[in-house]
């Protein structure tokens, strides 16, 4: 996954040998597979970064194979402190700091939030959100095109659907997922994302109250207004 993310991305298929024959996977454990993979992926002991995966289960011959696709990523990452790279099929184990520079100044032209997930539906995000963004939208430009455009119309026009030109690949981008993507959605793609609130009201250096709050912006931003409710109170019981 390290040298995949370094270089143009990769899949890794589950359940197929290097000869390529399909023995499968458990069917009973491919949830807890994937759940684990993600686990693993978003520890900071392994991974300086968390590279972004995304499993999708294939049917073959009666057998189940996992497809872990990780895409090339914007950042340089490394497993257990080592970074590698890509060539062919062998993992390359890149030590030379011309290397890694070089890779480096390859990544600065990569932007995440335009990384294409051709298998993302609609149905993995809050489009019931999509009014409220409407209304936004045309309080703040009176007669604003949005208000009159569908679904999908609005996403292409936001840019949060559109064409990798590169891979002639065409969907969902990153920036959809964290704008609108469902909690699990979010929780496979960026496992490392989360919102972390911290409340400093007495001493600046350090923090009061904090809490992680899970979820999209708009129910984040809810839990937030909670979350400021209840460090208040408890701090006037403390008083």
């Amino acid at each position: 996954m390290c040298s995949f993310n370094n270089r143009f991305g990769g899949s890794i298929y589950l359940g197929v040998l290097d000869d390529g024959t399909v023995e499968g996977v458990s069917r009973s454990q491919a949830a807890a597979i994937e759940r684990n993979l993600v686990n693993v992926v978003g520890n900071p002991k392994l991974f300086n970064v968390a590279p972004a995966v995304e499993t999708e289960r294939i049917e073959y011959d009666g057998k189940l194979v996992i497809r872990v696709w990780v895409p090339a990523g914007p950042a340089v990452v490394s497993f257990k402190h080592v970074i590698y790279d890509r060539v062919a099929d062998v993992d390359r184990r890149i030590t030379s700091e011309t290397q890694i520079a070089q890779m480096h100044i390859r990544k600065q032209n990569h932007f995440s939030e335009q990384r294409v997930y051709r298998y993302l539906k609609p149905s993995d995000f809050r489009f019931d959100l999509l009014p409220r963004v409407r209304k936004l939208a045309a309080l703040k430009t009176p007669g604003h095109p949005w208000a009159e455009m569908d679904d999908m119309e609005l996403m292409r026009s936001a840019d949060l659907y559109g064409v990798n030109y590169d891979t002639g690949e065409e969907g969902f981008n990153l920036a959809a997922v964290m704008l609108l993507g469902k909690d699990e959605v979010i929780s496979r793609i960026a496992p490392a994302y989360k919102t972390d609130v911290i409340v400093r009201r007495e001493n600046l250096d350090r923090y009061d109250d904090r809490r992680r709050v899970r979820g999209i912006r708009p129910r984040a931003l809810g839990g937030r207004r909670h979350h400021r409710r209840r460090s208040t109170c408890s701090r006037r019981d403390r008083t």
